[in-house]
């Protein structure tokens, strides 16, 4: 069955060789399952249509799967975090920082040692150890976009956090533990689980700067951080803004703290665990509550976040639609949070 090359999907066999246009060698044989690599290929070659053996079955490897999804399930973070709408954004910068990292992850996700690890934690957690590293990748590709690293650490950064939990593969019984009610040999063999990170990327070839930013997303700052107790500027700036993110990333995904809470943590933990600088480029470009979400207030009254641009940081302004005992108001309300610094949302409804 002849198809067009914009019809093949990953998985599908071919029934036929596929035959270089330059040199008239064989590239690919027949009964050979197409990988998203293969097409690709094949597509710059301009060879526009192949023979497939059953268009209707697909024998797609988990790798390849995890390929197409991870640029899915990104893009779809992504575009909640920074939404299409420039409003909906903290700022201009951060609309075409959104729009860079929409083209770099493809090409990540064309690495098959990336989402060969990808496939391995989500496997072992789904929650912990993937979708928290999505969330995590967001997050740090659009505070080093914002801080405008250059495209080499903004690919480490993203990748880096999409690995950084790969260490924890050797020890899955103390994934959803509760860090502190670990035992004393249980906390030290979580300890290692950057060091062990490094060592996997290393020997899957992955580039030695990523597996640089595994091994050290949890130093901090200050020297308190593990495994080598580095500090300050020692620790590479990738690192930093990993270790900083998928900390907020996990306090959201995995332990359900609400936006506010985890952010207060960031902040208060600001020169000490984390780069001042990085926390402020997270609180100044990532809206912490989106535009047009409907919130409640520590007050208990309910209303839409209707502008997030006016004031920098998680104080967004607030239009006020029910009251206390959620009964509709009448006057116009409008709460700055900003101004109404006792006055928090505690709650995305």
């Amino acid at each position: 069955m002849r198809l067009s090359i914009v019809e093949v999907k990953p998985g599908m066999r071919l029934e036929q060789a596929i035959m270089s246009p330059a040199t008239g060698k064989c590239l690919l044989s027949a009964d050979t399952t197409l990988s998203i690599r293969n097409i690709d290929k094949i597509k710059e070659l301009k060879i526009e249509y192949v023979d497939i053996a059953d268009r209707y079955s697909v024998f797609i490897s988990p790798d390849d799967k995890m390929s197409e999804s991870l640029v899915n399930d990104f893009t779809q973070m992504l575009r909640q975090t920074c939404p299409l709408r420039p409003e909906a954004n903290m700022n201009d910068k951060v609309v075409a920082v959104a729009s860079q990292l929409e083209g770099i992850i493809p090409k990540i996700a064309r690495s098959e040692q990336v989402v060969s690890f990808l496939v391995e934690q989500k496997i072992i957690d789904n929650k912990r150890l993937y979708e928290c590293a999505i969330y995590s990748a967001v997050l740090s590709g659009i505070v080093a976009g914002c801080m405008d690293l250059p495209l080499g650490i903004l690919v480490c950064c993203i990748s880096g956090a999409l690995l950084h939990e790969i260490g924890m593969g050797e020890m899955p019984i103390l994934i959803k533990a509760d860090k502190s009610k670990l035992t004393g040999q249980q906390e030290q063999l979580y300890k290692e689980h950057p060091q062990y990170g490094y060592y996997f990327a290393v020997q899957k070839n992955i580039p030695r700067k990523i597996a640089e930013c595994i091994q050290c997303h949890h130093e901090r700052w200050d020297g308190s951080g593990y495994p080598k107790g580095l500090k300050g500027e020692e620790i590479p700036i990738d690192a930093r803004i990993v270790g900083m993110c998928s900390d907020y990333a996990e306090r959201i995904i995995c332990d359900g703290i609400a936006p506010h809470m985890a952010i207060e943590e960031i902040y208060g933990a600001s020169g000490i665990y984390y780069d001042y600088n990085v926390v402020q480029a997270f609180i100044n470009n990532i809206p912490i509550y989106p535009l047009g979400e409907i919130v409640r207030l520590s007050t208990k009254e309910v209303g839409i976040v209707s502008n997030i641009r006016k004031n920098e940081g998680p104080r967004p302004v607030v239009k006020v639609y029910y009251n206390r005992v959620n009964r509709p108001i009448t006057e116009d309300k409008i709460v700055d949070l900003a101004v109404e610094r006792t006055i928090f949302i505690e709650e995305i409804l």
